[in-house]
C-alpha cells in the first residue's frame, strides 16, 4: 500500500514528488511516479528541444526544488551564472539546459528516480469502496491511499481540418508528435511553413530560419507579452479572492482565467529573434490560414484562404494540444469513481486541498495538477509555479489526513 501514486513524471509530477519527500516526510517506499518514459522529465526535455526553446519564460525562482533560490545557488556554484539571462523589467530567467541540469541535480540528490516506475496508466479503480485506490498499468497494479493526476497539457496534438485527408507520408508534421525530428525536417529541399501564432510557433520558426527560409503563418497579428499571466496570480490570497469566490466548476471561473492569461502571445526576447530573422531575409510573417493542401512528389501544394497558393513546401504545425480534460484517463477516473466535472469537463476540486470532489460533494482520494487544476490554482496552474502551489495544497491535505489516521489509531483512554 503506497501513500501516493503520481501519474506523470514531467515537471509537475517530479516537483510534487520532491515536495512530498522533502517537506511532507514521505519515504521513497511510500511513493511512486508512473510515467512511460525511461527517465523523469524526459518528455518535457524532448518537447522543449523540439520547438527550439532556449530559455524558460518563467524566472529563476520557479523550479522543482523546495528552496526558492536553489536554482540560483546551483548556477553560481557551478560557474554558470551567465545562464541566468537578464530580462528587462523581469527577474532573470534560466536557460533551458540550466533548468534541466538543476532538475536532474534535485532528482539525484533526493533519489527521486527510485520512485519512478516506467509504464502507462490504463485505469484507476476503487476496489474497497473508499479506503484506497488501485492504479492499473500495462505491466502491473499499485494499491495506494491517494493518486495525483499530473498529466500535462493535453493528450494529443491538435490538427486543422484541412490536414484530415493528408497521407501519412505527406510533408506535414506537428511539433508535438512523438516522432518529430527537427534535424530531418531542416533537410527538406523546399520551402517551410510554420503554422501557429504563439511562443512555440515563434521559437520553431526561429530555429528553422537559422538553416532555411521560413514563413510563419498565423491566423492573427503577433502579440507580445512577457509572462503568461500577471505575477500577482502567484499569490494564493489573490487566487482565493478572484477565483474561489466564483462558483466551483462554473464557466465564470474559466472565463476569468481566459481573460487574464496571455495565451497565443510571444515574449519580447523571442519577438526580437523573429525580427532579426526577418531583417536578414530568412523569415517572413504572414497573417492568414491554409484552406486546403495536396500531397505531391516533392512536398505539399498549399492553397491559402485568400486564394493564393504555393508549391513544394513542408508544413510544421505548432497548433497546440487537445484540452487536458479530454485525456481518456480523466474520463475513465471520473466515470468509475463518480467524480464531478464542471464547465468544459474540468474536475471540480476542493479549493483548499485540490481533492477532486465526488458527485455527492465528498472529497475523493484523487487530486490533480497542471492544467487540470486551473480552475482552482488559477491562470498559472500549468506553469512551474503552479506545480509548487499544488504541492503546498497537497501538503496541507497530507498533514490533516495523517493527523486523522494517528488519532484513529491511538488507544482510547478510560477515565
Amino acid at each position: 500500500m503506497y501513500e501516493y501514486v503520481i501519474v506523470g513524471g514531467g515537471v509537475h509530477g517530479t516537483c510534487l514528488a520532491n515536495y512530498l519527500i522533502d517537506s511532507g516526510g514521505y519515504t521513497h517506499d511510500e511513493l511512486r511516479i508512473v510515467d512511460p518514459r525511461d527517465a523523469l522529465l524526459a518528455s518535457f526535455a524532448t518537447k522543449a528541444r523540439q520547438c527550439g526553446m532556449r530559455t524558460l519564460r518563467s524566472s529563476f525562482v520557479h523550479h522543482i526544488d523546495t528552496e526558492p533560490f536553489s536554482l540560483e545557488t546551483f548556477a553560481t556554484g557551478h560557474g554558470r551564472g551567465d545562464e541566468l539571462v537578464a530580462t528587462e523589467d523581469y527577474p532573470n530567467r534560466p536557460t533551458l539546459e540550466l533548468f534541466l541540469d538543476h532538475a536532474r541535480y534535485v532528482i539525484d540528490r533526493r533519489d527521486l528516480a527510485d520512485c519512478h516506475v516506467q509504464g502507462t496508466v490504463s485505469a484507476i479503480t476503487e476496489p474497497d469502496h473508499g479506503e484506497s485506490l488501485r492504479v492499473e498499468t500495462d505491466e502491473r497494479a499499485f494499491d495506494t491511499r491517494r493518486v495525483v493526476l499530473a498529466l500535462g497539457l493535453g493528450p494529443q496534438p491538435t490538427y486543422p481540418e484541412w490536414t484530415t485527408p493528408m497521407p501519412d507520408d505527406a510533408a506535414l508534421t506537428h511539433v508535438w508528435e512523438e516522432g518529430f525530428d527537427p534535424t530531418a525536417a531542416t533537410a527538406f529541399d523546399g520551402r517551410t511553413i510554420v503554422v501557429g501564432g504563439g511562443i512555440t510557433a515563434a521559437q520553431l520558426a526561429c530555429r528553422f530560419a537559422e538553416q532555411t527560409h521560413v514563413t510563419l503563418l498565423s491566423r492573427h497579428d503577433l502579440e507580445t507579452a512577457l509572462p503568461e499571466a500577471d505575477p500577482q496570480w502567484i499569490n494564493w490570497g489573490h487566487i482565493e479572492t478572484h477565483i474561489h469566490t466564483l462558483p466551483a466548476g462554473s464557466q465564470a471561473r474559466h472565463d476569468r482565467i481566459r481573460n487574464v492569461r496571455n495565451d497565443a502571445t510571444i515574449p519580447p526576447y523571442v519577438m526580437d529573434r523573429l525580427t532579426d530573422a526577418c531583417n536578414r531575409g530568412d523569415l517572413a510573417v504572414r497573417i492568414g490560414e491554409i484552406s486546403c493542401a495536396h500531397a505531391t512528389g516533392d512536398g505539399l501544394l498549399v492553397r491559402f484562404a485568400d486564394g493564393r497558393s504555393t508549391a513544394t513546401v513542408q508544413v510544421l504545425l505548432a497548433t497546440g494540444l487537445e484540452p487536458a480534460p479530454d485525456h481518456p484517463l480523466v474520463s475513465q477516473v471520473a466515470e468509475t469513481l463518480g467524480l464531478e466535472r464542471g464547465a468544459n469537463g474540468f474536475p471540480v476540486l476542493n479549493d483548499r486541498t485540490l481533492a477532486w470532489r465526488r458527485t455527492d460533494g465528498a472529497d475523493s482520494r484523487v487530486s490533480v495538477s497542471g492544467m487540470l487544476a486551473e480552475t482552482t490554482v488559477g491562470p498559472l496552474a500549468r506553469n512551474v509555479i503552479g506545480a509548487r502551489r499544488v504541492a503546498e495544497r497537497l501538503l496541507t491535505g497530507c498533514s490533516e489526513s495523517r493527523g486523522q489516521r494517528r488519532t484513529a489509531s491511538e488507544p482510547a483512554h478510560l477515565g
